[in-house]
């Protein structure tokens, strides 16, 4: 039997400033399933990821679009933004700069509500999988870290996924965002992201097939605002060599 779609993009299309940017996208994608928007740079991948979570409306004038898009059977048209964005949660490379405009214990409480005195055994186990407990190992080394400008790129990135895993939403959107990760850190995000898979679905976004391919079932595949491919990885694989 089928998994269930948790989000089900219906007949898509998205204009800004009348020029067609994405062009009539049908796409399925199940509970518990890792999920591949692959393209190269200006594809599209990013407007249609942002369209789940109704985030163009906030970037651009002069838009529209057309069809639907569904999360658990209903329109996102008929969510409330925040409820939407509490149960998916989407994140991109321009949050590695964003957040160093704040302090640790600022984002802490503004993502979470939470200070670092307040993590639970529960969130510290993530933190270890994501290789950041040597930030939060006591007082001393929280002062250290508390300004980002301490913090490596792999460890920023490594953080805000942990803020999604944290908010504990239904659907992790990763756009590009893994791209940025060193070999061996990825390998070890990858690994953690898998697990995680059991009781979420996850959707990356990638220029680099060969980064995740190993970890993802599926694959959308677009160019120029237009999905070319759906289906199985190895499908992709052996229709689009190279």
């Amino acid at each position: 039997m089928d998994k269930v779609p948790v989000i089900k993009i219906e007949n898509f299309s998205l204009e800004i400033n009348n020029k067609k940017l994405l062009k009539n996208i049908n796409l399925e994608i199940a509970q518990n399933e890792i999920f591949l928007i692959y393209g190269p740079r200006n594809s599209g991948k990013s407007l249609l990821l942002r369209s789940i979570v109704d985030l163009n409306n906030e970037l651009f004038r002069n838009i529209r679009n057309s069809g639907a898009i569904l999360f658990q059977g209903e329109s996102i048209e008929n969510l409330e933004g925040q409820y939407l964005r509490s149960q998916i949660s989407y994140c991109e490379p321009t949050f590695i700069e964003n957040i160093n405009f704040l302090t640790l214990s600022e984002i802490l409480n503004l993502a979470l509500g939470l200070k670092a005195s307040d993590i639970t055994k529960e969130q510290f186990i993530i933190l270890e999988r994501l290789n950041l407990s040597h930030i939060f190992a006591d007082i001393n080394t929280l002062k250290l870290y508390e300004h980002f400008d301490k913090w490596t790129i792999g460890d920023k990135i490594s953080f805000i996924i942990f803020l999604n895993i944290a908010r504990n939403p239904q659907v992790f959107i990763f756009d590009s965002i893994l791209d940025h990760l060193d070999d061996f850190l990825l390998n070890d995000i990858k690994e953690f992201l898998y697990e995680t898979k059991k009781d979420k679905t996850l959707i990356i976004s990638t220029r680099n097939i060969r980064l995740f391919s190993d970890i993802a079932e599926k694959i959308g595949f677009i160019v120029d605002g237009e999905l070319l491919f759906t289906g199985k990885i190895q499908d992709f694989m052996l229709s689009f060599p190279g």
